[in-house]
């Protein structure tokens, strides 16, 4: 059988990457590689190299030295994967999120055969137990959970995801995204270029859900709007739809924000709307990596 190799970005939190190699280990994969974006200098991934414990799976660290964001970090370790070999089956999972038992097994029969698959375990996240197939609506921005309808198309969440050996090759995801969105770009790429992409109930991702970006941070308020902004060029559009998918994006976007500013009761969603539509028409983005603190330890 070909190996399971685990693709994941650590972020700072101990405790979290700990307990998500712990979890990759008790179903089986046989590496994982883990790109450290912790920007912090190496500070919180040498208290993760010291605290994880002898187990039969191999770790391999990337170590940029900066936050590379999700797409681009997830594709250097793809990129690394491939250059020795590309025929395993690919898991990439987010350093807050643990398999339930067997997860790993249903999901690389999913990805059994020739066809180009991505497999996704159903999510329990913050809001209950939900499929991993959504819909993206081009029109509102909006994802939602019955079908594409007029002008949409699916996804699987990101929080878990199983890829064909076929498809192990960089760039697997746009780097024009930082953080959020790609998963979104990917879905309409891959289902474009004739990828299945195959929910899998039987399996279950426990997705802890913003646990390094901050539910209503700048930095989570930032790439959000940047995101939806930048999903306008990428869907395929002509430039006269692309103009009136944007206005009616910004509209979307200003009553988001405003929404969220009086859930908040803070001006971050504006402030990172207004930096988003400034940076974006740039053709430019900024990280928002915030200033580290001391490796957050169980």
């Amino acid at each position: 059988m070909r190996e399971c190799i685990a693709v994941l970005l650590h972020f700072r939190s101990v405790d979290l990457t700990r307990r998500c190699v712990a979890s990759l280990d008790a179903q089986g994969v046989d590496a994982v590689y883990i790109v450290d974006n912790s920007e912090d200098a190496g500070l919180s991934l040498s208290a993760l190299q010291q605290s994880l414990p002898a187990g039969r799976i191999r770790v391999r660290y990337l170590e940029p030295g900066i936050n590379l964001g999700f797409a681009r970090g997830v594709n250097i370790a793809v990129a690394a994967i491939a250059s020795e070999g590309p025929d395993v089956d690919l898991l990439l999972i987010n350093s807050d999120a643990t398999l339930a038992p067997g997860t790993v097994d249903h999901l690389r029969r999913a990805v059994v055969g020739e066809t180009a698959v991505i497999a996704a375990p159903s999510i329990d996240g913050p809001t209950g137990l939900v499929p991993a197939r959504t819909y993206y609506r081009h029109l509102s921005g909006a994802i939602t959970p019955v079908g594409p309808g007029w002008l949409g198309h699916a996804l699987l969440g990101g929080a878990c995801l199983m890829v064909h050996r076929s498809l192990v090759r960089a760039p697997l995801f746009d780097e024009s995204f930082f953080f959020y969105g790609d998963d979104i770009e990917m879905g309409y790429r891959m289902t474009k270029n004739g990828v299945i992409l195959v929910d899998v109930p039987e399996g279950i991702v426990i997705h802890q859900g913003s646990g390094s970006s901050g539910n209503g941070s700048l930095f989570y308020e930032y790439h959000m709007s940047r995101a939806h902004l930048l999903l306008v060029g990428k869907l395929g559009y002509a430039r006269p739809a692309r103009l009136a998918l944007l206005a009616g994006r910004m509209v979307s976007l200003v009553l988001r924000a405003g929404v969220r500013s009086l859930r908040y009761r803070s001006a971050r969603p504006w402030k990172g709307l207004a930096m988003a539509v400034f940076d974006v028409s740039r053709g430019r983005y900024r990280t928002l990596t915030p200033p580290c603190d001391p490796p957050a330890r169980s």
